[in-house]
């Protein structure tokens, strides 16, 4: 061939091998600013999958790698999450931020602490993420703490239901008394229908009142001693039939977070309820756990949870076996968490199924009546 020839090819494919590559490079530009348009709107789904198959061609790319790691982060993929941070490095701070916040949410206090006192130096205090930092370095300690005492339970069943409907779960026989339960909380009032407990509004707070019915007419209300009435919401109370024990939620300090299960007697010699106590995990966790109900005749008990229903407008509704306290021990530190956590211990049932294990357990009793109502009153069985 003539070598003018020869050099006309040569350049031929030159050129088409550079506009390959420069439409290459241009796809691969959009796509890259898709990812970032998709992830700057919280399109986490799907700049996700942008960011996976930028990874693929840019394997060791720290932005592609943190942001991927943050999308996978805000679709619950933890563990991708945690891979793909330790890959990103140090590059972007937020990363490390965002490292402990998800070694926090998995009850990890040392690789929390460890992430958040990395970070702390680089921010001051009227970063928005600082108070954030300090309060999760807090209740990580919390956690750490609660961990060391976690009750063994016997779980029956979990019902998960929209809140709205959480009175469904709630079976109870009559002879243990009758609970309310409505958009304001929950009221209960004893077997011998002589005294009730429920909370009222007082300005921003909510605290718990108890009233007493003498000669067929209801007294007027009494706020509970102010050791009980700590925090900002105190509510959903229940008494057991002995009439000295009060179960009932608070969000007080010292607590795992959110509203937390706390119990207390009543003293009839002082005349007064002693100092509430956390019942601890795993009733309570950093979530809003609350309304801890015990069937002493059916051997039973409730409590609720959303620790599982985050961003949902539902909760968690679970069946125990009543029980002698005793606690977990000689666990490795990952079983404990998991247990603690009530991760994966049994898998929440459709409300056909729960109502039809409500029914057959009602059976068993001879004096089994309605005695969980919505909206204080309304019966729904």
């Amino acid at each position: 061939m003539h070598p003018k020839f020869v050099l006309h090819d040569m350049r031929r494919c030159l050129y088409i091998s550079v506009l390959m590559l420069l439409t290459s490079l241009t796809a691969f530009g959009q796509s890259a600013r898709q990812a970032d348009e998709l992830f700057n709107a919280r399109e986490y789904a799907k700049a996700r999958t942008i960011y996976d198959a930028l990874l693929r061609k840019q394997p060791t790319h720290p932005l592609y790698l943190y942001r991927a790691a943050r999308c996978a982060q805000e679709t619950d993929d933890l563990t991708t999450a945690e891979e793909l941070f330790l890959k990103a490095g140090t590059m972007y701070p937020l990363r490390t931020f965002f490292l402990g916040e998800l070694y926090f949410s998995q009850w990890r206090r040392d690789e929390a602490l460890a992430a958040y006192e990395a970070v702390l130096p680089s921010i001051d205090e009227q970063n928005e993420r600082y108070p954030v930092i300090t309060q999760h370095m807090a209740q990580a300690q919390v956690i750490a703490r609660y961990l060391k005492h976690v009750s063994r339970i016997e779980v029956l069943g979990v019902q998960r239901i929209a809140t709205a409907d959480m009175a469904a779960a709630y079976v109870i026989g009559a002879e243990n008394g009758t609970l309310r339960i409505d958009s304001l909380g929950s009221s209960f009032t004893t077997q011998r229908d002589d005294r009730r407990y429920f909370s009222v509004r007082d300005g921003e707070r909510t605290l718990l009142v108890g009233q007493q019915r003498l000669l067929e007419q209801w007294e007027a209300p009494d706020t509970l001693r102010a050791s009980i009435n700590i925090g900002k919401t105190n509510n959903y109370p229940y008494v057991l039939t002995d009439g000295a024990t009060l179960y009932f939620a608070s969000d007080r300090e010292g607590g795992l977070g959110g509203l937390d299960i706390y119990m207390t007697r009543y003293n009839a010699a002082l005349g007064e309820w002693l100092p509430a106590e956390n019942i601890g995990m795993p009733y309570n966790s950093p979530a809003d756990d609350y309304l801890y109900v015990a069937d002493e005749h059916a051997g039973t008990a409730f409590f609720a949870t959303n620790r599982h229903c985050t961003g949902t407008d539902s909760v968690e509704v679970y069946q125990i076996a009543l029980t002698d306290r005793t606690f977990l021990r000689g666990l490795p530190d990952n079983e404990l968490v998991a247990l603690a956590r009530l991760d994966s211990l049994i898998a929440p049932t459709e409300v056909s199924s729960l109502q039809s294990a409500i029914s057959g357990q009602q059976s068993v009793g001879s004096s089994q009546q309605p005695a969980v109502s919505n909206e204080r009153g309304d019966s729904i069985y």
